[in-house]
């Protein structure tokens, strides 16, 4: 038991938990970037390189931490 007001350890599961739920909300947010940047406008021949070259390249660093996250699950 810690000292009075301090937060118990954190089960492993309970990181393990957590690490997915980060990574769940990191995919939900890196796919909806993709779809609302990049994909609508190219459908509707209606874009900015710029912009899409920002948010693709948003997408694939959101990815690759959500990969780094889902990676120090626990076994």
């Amino acid at each position: 038991m810690g000292a009075r007001g301090s937060r118990p350890e954190i089960s492993k599961a309970g990181r393990n938990e957590r690490r997915k739920a980060v990574a769940t909300t990191l995919n939900a947010i890196s796919v909806a970037l993709l779809v609302t940047a990049v994909l609508q406008p190219l459908s509707a021949r209606h874009f900015d390189f710029g912009v899409v070259l920002l948010s693709a390249t948003a997408f694939l660093v959101s990815q690759g931490v959500l990969h780094y996250v889902l990676g120090r699950v626990e076994d």
